[in-house]
Formats: structure tokens, C-alpha cells, sequence
């Protein structure tokens, strides 16, 4: 591939932005470059060859072994620790030269040098430490490689691997700064020789898709009324709160548990008999029976209000019944205390 091309792609990838790539259900696309430094295993520094003249000459190898490296990736990430890769590399700056010359050090000699080329392609698995919930990690890989290699005209494939370590920093959700070093085995091999290559890389990445975000949740206040029976929580005409009424009390409290902020107000209600007075008098003292009972549950009540008989349920119910036994009966809902409980509940869109 050629260097101009190259950069552009360099470039394009840099302006599309970084990611982080620790998060589950996310691809990662991404662009670094870096320097490079190649590995020569049983290079020979020297050797000598026998001309068509049949003259002796002596071949010196040199070795250029720094270069750069420009580097395209793409991951998939199942999971925070484990991702699958697949990335483009290129090495170049790097070249080789062999010096001829005569046994006579006086003598001329002939000095040719090449250019060293390599494209590599790798697909890696990636495991990954995280260290905060939005990306940032450090990480091992490795994978098979394709090598192509060239030094001046014509090049040659090999099969090798890779293994690398990093690590990326979250920017934000989606852009991350990444660093790293692969060492990129057997790209090159030729008459026992072989040539590895080492990368140290930064670069920016992003990071899309990902599982769909729960929409966030809404606080609603809501409120609740509890309607006591008088005829359970005190005996006729008394405002004494009996021992069932205090297990009514504490069981309104308790359902009050799934509000948050809950406020309570209490309102006292008689029926119809009696003089204005003396139910005013009755309601009060049984809403402020059970304010306190309240009160001991660890309840403060916002509200403690007696309405006599202004607010009865029952309507002209009960206005056809005779005898006062049978009216007290019919008359029996109006006699209540009532429990307006208002709070905050968490409501998912």
C-alpha cells in the first residue's frame, strides 16, 4: 500500500474520533501509528562469495532496523474482559543494505541497500481488565497474522502471530486514547532467517452501539386513602383506641413503606346522631387517638382534623330506616377515621 494512501486512511480514521472498548455489545473502530523496531534472528553479519571471474569477495550485511508503523483496527466486544480483532498493519521505514568488496581492502567495492516493507493482517482475541464502567482498561491480545514483506522490488507471504499489550483511557463514552505494543512474529523468513517486528503505538478510537439504555426513572407523587371502620378502632361513642385499632394503625404504616417523603394526614368522621358539637368534639379526639398511635409507629402526622358528621358516606341511605338500633347500624361507614397517606413513588417510562 502505498505511504499517501495510507495517511489518508490514518487521517480519516483519526477524525472519525476514539471509544472506549470495554463496555459489553459495543464495535470499536479505531487508528494509532508508532514506531517500530525489527528483529533479525540468525542474520549474518558477513560472507564470503566467489564472483563469475571466480574473484573472492566479501558480502557485509548492514541493517537499518527503526522504522514506523501505522496501525487500523476493528473490535467487537462480547464482553468488559473479551473481544474479538481484526486490524492492518504497516511497517515501514526500515531497510537492508549489503556491501561487496574484494579481499584487498584497497580494492572497490559495490553497495547495494533495499527498502523493508511489511503489511500485516491479524485477527486476535483481546482480554481486557476494566477499571472504570465507561471503558478504561488495560489488556492483553493474540492471533494468527498474514505477513506480506518486501525489501525493494517483489515480496513474499508468510503465515506468524501476534501478541500485544495496552491500554485505553475512556475520554468520554464513546472516545478513548489508546496505547500499546505488539511484537508481530515471523514476517519475514528466508534461508534460515527470520525477521520479527516490534510496534509501540498510540492512538484514538470510537466506540458504538452497545444494549439499549433503560429510559431513566420519574418520581411521582402519588397519594393513598386508608378508611379505619370507628366500629374496629374504638368501641361505641369513645374515642379509646382499642388494641385492634392500633394493628390497623401500624398496618397502614407499613404500606406506607414504598413511598418516599410520605406525609400523613388523619381525619376524623361520626355520623349524623348527635348535636354539631358533640361530634366535632368525638371526631377530633378519635383523629388525634390516632395521630398519636402514629406517632409511637415513628409517624408525625401532617394533618390530625375531627369533621363531625359534615362528610357522611351513606348518603340518604339510610333515611327510610326505623328504629335507632337499625339506623346506628345503617349509619355505621359515616363512623370512620381516615388515613390520606402522599408520597413518592419511582414510575418507569
Amino acid at each position: 500500500m502505498k505511504l499517501n494512501v495510507l495517511a489518508v486512511a490514518v487521517i480519516t480514521a483519526f477524525a472519525v474520533g476514539s471509544a472506549n472498548a470495554a463496555v459489553p455489545e459495543t464495535w470499536t473502530v479505531g487508528a494509532a501509528a508508532g514506531w517500530s523496531h525489527a528483529f533479525d534472528h540468525s542474520f549474518p553479519g558477513s560472507a564470503l562469495g566467489i564472483d563469475l571471474d571466480g574473484q573472492t569477495y566479501i558480502e557485509s550485511y548492514d541493517y537499518d532496523k527503526n522504522g514506523y508503523g501505522i496501525k487500523l483496527y476493528g473490535e467487537y466486544n462480547f464482553t468488559d474482559w473479551f473481544g474479538l480483532g481484526l486490524g492492518y498493519n504497516y511497517i515501514g521505514g526500515q531497510s537492508a543494505s549489503v556491501t561487496y568488496t574484494p579481499p584487498v581492502f584497497w580494492s572497490p567495492f559495490i553497495k547495494t541497500k533495499g527498502s523493508i516493507h511489511a503489511n500485516i493482517a491479524e485477527v486476535y482475541g483481546k482480554f481486557a481488565y476494566s477499571f472504570d464502567n465507561t471503558g478504561s482498561d488495560v489488556f492483553f491480545k493474540v492471533g494468527p497474522t498474514g505477513n506480506w514483506a518486501s525489501a525493494g522490488e517483489g515480496s513474499d507471504f508468510k503465515l506468524g502471530a501476534v501478541a500485544g499489550i495496552g491500554a485505553q483511557w475512556a475520554i468520554t463514552p464513546n472516545f478513548a486514547l489508546r496505547g500499546g505494543y505488539d511484537y508481530f512474529y515471523n514476517v519475514a523468513r528466508d534461508d534460515g532467517v527470520r525477521l520479527d517486528e516490534g510496534l509501540l503505538y498510540v492512538g484514538f478510537q470510537y466506540t458504538f452501539g452497545g444494549p439499549s439504555k433503560p429510559a431513566p426513572a420519574k418520581k411521582v407523587r402519588t397519594s393513598q386513602t386508608h378508611t379505619l371502620d370507628a366500629g374496629v378502632l374504638f368501641p361505641f361513642d369513645s374515642a379509646k383506641l382499642s388494641a385492634e385499632g392500633q394493628n390497623a394503625v401500624a398496618t397502614v404504616v407499613q404500606s406506607a413503606n414504598g413511598y418516599e417523603n410520605a406525609e400523613f394526614e388523619v381525619y376524623g368522621h361520626t355520623d349524623r346522631i348527635g348535636s354539631d358539637a358533640y361530634n366535632n368534639t368525638l371526631s377530633q379526639k378519635r383523629a388525634d387517638a390516632v395521630s398519636a398511635e402514629l406517632q409511637n409507629n415513628g409517624v408525625t402526622p401532617k394533618v390530625s382534623e375531627g369533621k363531625g358528621k359534615a362528610n357522611p358516606v351513606t348518603g340518604d341511605k339510610c333515611n327510610g330506616v326505623k328504629g335507632r338500633k337499625a339506623v346506628i347500624d345503617c349509619l355505621a361507614p359515616d363512623r370512620r377515621v381516615e388515613i390520606v397517606v402522599t408520597g413518592e413513588t419511582t414510575q418507569n417510562n
